[in-house]
């Protein structure tokens, strides 16, 4: 299970096997749900003893089942089954069940799991291993359904600041200058990078003009607040304009650092309104909201 996942962590940073370097955002924050923060991504060892723990509730709860009949006449023999500690002679895998029994055994209470139907499922018993996370309020933003999953996993990034910024560059001794190559002005960062480095005002300018609605300047997160209207479409409309500008700056940053090659302004905004006009109109035909007309 450790390799599964060191070939899944990976390949989400590589797109191979390979990846010997740091990884942009820590694995156990990448495997959290993505209303805190992660991507949803299933951490294995962890949902293999959630599945285990469905033995341990078969056992809490008395099932009626041929092997539970026989684990109780094997090893248990009237015992209480969460104060039960196995023998030495015990099977190895009997023993691994015990072990899961008692990290699950502060969530029992009178042979009921501790959640409202008081029954157990390897989901909830996997999101009760994970213990207690709080909610990220830009969550809606960065998964709104209009966006294109590329799009939202550059927000993903950008918001927990694990795009590979020229000034994080510079602290892993990479590079020797962390000046921005789009404005030539001011150190690279993501705040710069992203909204406030001249190339991005002009495309946020753009943008706003367009949409009708206030320019960031700090982030994702001011745009919580700033982008909520009374249409539903529009509201979506604005979030997918958000995410679609944050990942072709970020696409017109590389070139620009690599080849110095730098796009126009205008021909940013122009793709970023053509993909969103088609999101709006996939939007048009599957609901009852109208597309906003650009």
């Amino acid at each position: 299970m450790d390799r599964i996942e060191l070939i899944c962590r990976n390949y989400l940073w590589s797109g191979s096997e390979d990846f010997h370097k740091t990884s942009p955002v820590a694995w156990n924050k990448v495997c959290t749900d993505k209303k805190f923060g992660g991507l949803g991504i299933i951490k294995c060892k962890l949902w293999n003893v959630a599945m285990l723990g469905k033995y341990v509730w078969w056992l809490a709860e008395k099932a009626d089942h041929l092997w539970i009949r026989w684990v109780n006449h094997m090893y248990i023999k009237g015992q209480n089954w969460l104060d039960y500690v196995p023998t030495a002679s015990s099977s190895w895998t009997w023993r691994k069940i015990c072990q899961v029994k008692d990290q699950f055994k502060a969530a029992y209470c009178n042979g009921q799991w501790s959640t409202n139907t008081g029954r157990y499922t390897i989901f909830v018993g996997y999101s009760w291993l994970q213990g207690d996370q709080t909610e990220v309020p830009w969550h809606p933003v960065i998964w709104n359904r209009l966006n294109l999953p590329k799009h939202s996993f550059i927000g993903w990034l950008a918001i927990q600041g694990g795009l590979m910024t020229k000034d994080r560059l510079l602290r892993f001794g990479i590079i020797q200058n962390s000046i921005c190559d789009m404005c030539m002005d001011q150190p690279e960062d993501h705040t710069h990078l992203l909204y406030q480095c001249r190339f991005s005002a002009q495309c946020w300018t753009l943008l706003a003009d367009c949409l009708g609605v206030d320019l960031p300047s700090t982030g994702i997160l001011e745009w919580c607040y700033l982008w909520r209207c009374r249409s539903l479409m529009k509201n979506k409309i604005v979030i997918t304009a958000i995410l679609a500008m944050i990942y072709h700056i970020w696409m017109a940053r590389n070139p620009c650092t690599v080849e110095s090659q730098l796009l126009m302004p205008s021909y940013v905004f122009k793709t970023v309104q053509s993909i969103v006009q088609g999101r709006g109109q996939i939007w048009k035909w599957t609901s009852k909201y109208q597309c906003l007309n650009w």
